[in-house]
C-alpha cells in the first residue's frame, strides 16, 4: 500500500510527486506514456506570476484572472493561485528550471498575453517554457525515491468503504492489476482529443475526468472548452500553436482582405481574452466560408531568436514569419472545468485528489487566463501534499465545492463502482475516435446551439468505443454536450448562438455527481464579470 499514487506526468502531477517524496511518503507515479511525454511540454507562452517590479501585484493578477473568467472564477481559489504562485516558481527555479533573463541586472524577461493588463509572463527558451518546466520536474522526480510506472494506463478508481483506495490499471504488458494507495491524485491533463482539430497530444483523452464521472465524483464546468484562437492552420496534429505571446509582442490578426479587425471587437484589440478572440475568428470563418484567417507577425524584431519553436514549425511548411502572414484558426486547447476540488485539491471522494487541467479548483472560471495553467499545476499540486501531511480526511466547502456544498447540502455518496455512462466497449472501434472527433467538431465547437448540440448527443450515443481511451473521450464528450445544452446562455468559452447573451440566471455551475444529467448550483460567492 503506497502513501501517494500520482496519475499523470505533467506539471501538476510531478509537482505533487516531488513534494510528497521529499516529505518521506512512499510515492508511485503512473504515466500512460514515457515520463516527460505530457501536454505540459507543449506550453509555449510561459507561466504567469508576479515575482518582481513596481507596476504589477498579485492583486492585479487576481483582477485580470477574474475578469477573464466571465463571472465563474472562485475568488478564494484565485487568491491562492496568485499569492502562492511566486513561491512555487522560486522552488521550480531551485529545482533547476531556467527562465529567460535580460539586461545588465539579469531580470526575468517578461511578456504580455491576452487578458493581462501588464507584462508578467515568464518564458524559457523563447517559446519552449513547457518543455523546460517538464525537464526540470522530470529530473526532480527521478532524483527522489518515487517509483515510476511508465506506459501504464489507469482505468478506474477503486472505492472501498466510501473512500478511494487506488486504481485499476493496465500495465505495459496489457495485464490488469490494482495499485493501492492511501491517497490517489488525479493529474491526467485535458481532453483536447475530443475534437478533430486540437493543440493537445494524442494522450489528452480526459482519462481522470472520465474516471471521476464513472465513480460519481463531482465534476463541473466541462462545457467550457477553451479554443486557442491562433493555432497554425496545417494538416499536422496536434496543431502547432502560434503563441499568444506573438500578439503580446505586436502581432496582429487580419481577415482575408488584410483588415485588422480585433479593435472592433474589444478595447484590448488583439490582446483581448482568448474566448473573445476565438469567437471573433470563428464567426468570420462561418460567415465567409473560410478555413482560416491570418496572423501578421512581420513587425516583431528578432522573431527567430525570440520564438525558435514557432519559427521551426512554420518554416517546415515554407513560411518565413518575418515576411509571411501565418494562417491560423481556433483549435481545442484547454478544459476550464473538470474534477471538482476544494482549495486543497480534495474531491468529493475521500482519499481522491485532483490538480492541473483535470481538476476544477475554480481558478479558471468560464475562460482560462493565458499562462495561468502551469501556475495552477504548481500551486495546487503542492497544496494537495501539504493537506495530506496535515492529515486532512475529507473535502471542505471551499473553492468549487463551496458551490456544491453550500448551505446544508451533503457530500454526494460515491457510487463505488464505474457508472454505465454510455454504450459499452465492443472491440470494433478502429474509426470510433475519428467519428467522435468529427461529431464534436461539427456540432459542439466554438459556436453552438440547441440543434447542433442535440445532433452531437445523438451522434455520441451511436458511437461504440473500441478502446478504453475512446470510452473516456466519449464519457467526457457526453458530459460536455449535456452541460452545454443545459447552459442556455453565452459565457466565456461557451457560445450559444441561440442564446447570445450572458444571463444572471446561469451564474453558477452544472455539476455531475453520478447521474448522466447535470444539476445546477448557483455560486456561493459572486465574482465580478467583465
Amino acid at each position: 500500500m503506497h502513501d501517494v499514487l500520482v496519475l499523470g506526468g505533467g506539471v501538476a502531477g510531478l509537482s505533487a510527486a516531488v513534494r510528497a517524496a521529499r516529505t518521506g511518503c512512499s510515492v508511485v507515479v503512473v504515466t500512460k506514456d514515457v515520463l516527460g511525454a505530457s501536454a505540459t511540454q507543449y506550453a509555449q507562452g510561459g507561466v504567469a506570476a508576479v515575482l518582481e517590479g513596481d507596476v504589477d501585484s498579485p492583486d492585479l493578477h487576481l483582477a485580470d484572472t477574474i475578469m477573464a473568467g466571465a463571472g465563474l472564477c472562485d475568488t478564494a481559489a484565485v487568491h491562492v493561485l496568485v499569492h502562492e504562485g511566486p513561491d512555487r516558481i522560486r522552488e521550480l527555479v531551485a529545482l533547476g528550471a531556467h527562465f529567460d533573463r535580460v539586461g545588465d541586472d539579469d531580470a526575468y524577461a517578461l511578456t504580455r498575453e491576452g487578458g493581462h493588463s501588464v507584462a508578467r509572463i515568464l518564458h524559457a527558451g523563447g517559446d519552449a517554457t513547457g518543455a523546460e518546466v517538464e525537464r526540470a520536474l522530470v529530473a526532480g522526480v527521478r532524483a527522489t525515491a518515487a517509483e515510476l510506472r511508465e506506459r501504464w494506463f489507469a482505468l478506474d478508481v477503486l472505492v472501498e468503504g466510501g473512500r478511494a483506495v487506488g486504481v485499476l490499471v493496465e500495465d505495459d504488458d496489457g495485464t490488469r492489476q490494482e495499485i493501492r494507495a492511501h491517497h490517489t491524485i488525479i493529474a491526467t491533463g485535458g481532453a483536447g482529443q475530443c475534437f478533430a482539430v486540437t493543440t493537445n497530444p494524442t494522450l489528452s483523452t480526459g482519462d481522470g475526468t472520465a474516471m471521476a464521472l464513472r465513480a460519481g465524483v463531482a465534476v463541473a464546468d466541462v462545457e467550457f472548452m477553451q479554443f486557442h484562437p491562433t493555432a497554425l492552420h496545417h494538416p499536422s496534429m496536434p496543431r502547432p500553436l502560434l503563441s499568444e505571446a506573438l500578439r503580446g509582442e505586436g502581432a496582429v490578426l487580419r481577415d482575408e482582405h488584410g483588415v485588422a479587425f480585433m479593435a472592433d471587437e474589444h478595447p484590448l484589440a488583439d490582446l483581448a481574452p482568448r474566448d473573445i478572440v476565438a469567437r471573433a475568428i470563428a464567426r468570420r470563418l462561418v460567415e465567409r466560408n473560410l478555413e482560416h484567417l491570418w496572423l501578421d507577425a512581420t513587425a516583431i524584431p528578432g522573431f527567430a531568436t525570440r520564438f525558435p519553436t514557432i519559427t521551426k514549425a512554420v518554416g517546415s511548411i515554407g513560411l518565413d514569419p518575418s515576411k509571411d502572414w501565418l494562417p491560423c484558426a481556433p483549435a481545442a486547447h484547454y478544459v476550464s472545468g473538470g474534477v471538482c476540488t476544494d482549495l486543497d485539491g480534495a474531491t468529493t471522494l475521500p482519499g481522491l485528489w485532483a490538480c492541473g487541467e483535470a481538476a476544477n479548483s475554480g481558478v479558471h472560471g468560464a475562460n482560462r487566463l493565458a499562462s495561468n495553467s502551469l501556475l495552477d499545476g504548481l500551486v495546487f499540486g503542492s497544496r494537495i501534499v501539504e493537506a495530506i501531511e496535515r492529515g486532512k480526511a475529507a473535502p471542505d466547502a471551499t473553492g468549487v465545492l463551496g458551490d456544491l456544498l453550500a448551505g446544508d447540502a451533503a457530500v454526494p455518496e460515491p457510487l463505488g463502482h464505474p457508472a454505465n455512462s454510455g454504450p459499452p466497449l465492443d472491440g470494433t472501434g478502429s474509426t470510433s475516435r475519428d467519428a467522435l472527433q468529427q461529431v464534436m467538431t461539427r456540432y459542439a465547437g466554438v459556436l453552438r446551439d440547441a440543434e447542433s448540440l442535440r445532433g452531437a448527443l445523438k451522434g455520441l450515443l451511436a458511437i461504440r468505443p473500441g478502446s478504453e481511451e475512446d470510452r473516456n473521450l466519449r464519457d467526457v464528450s457526453l458530459a460536455l454536450v449535456r452541460a452545454a445544452l443545459a447552459r442556455e446562455e453565452s459565457r466565456g468559452t461557451h457560445t450559444r448562438i441561440d442564446f447570445p447573451d450572458t444571463s444572471p440566471a446561469f451564474l453558477g455551475r452544472f455539476f455531475f455527481t453520478g447521474s448522466s444529467d447535470p444539476v445546477f448550483a448557483p455560486l456561493h460567492e459572486v465574482a465580478p464579470t467583465r
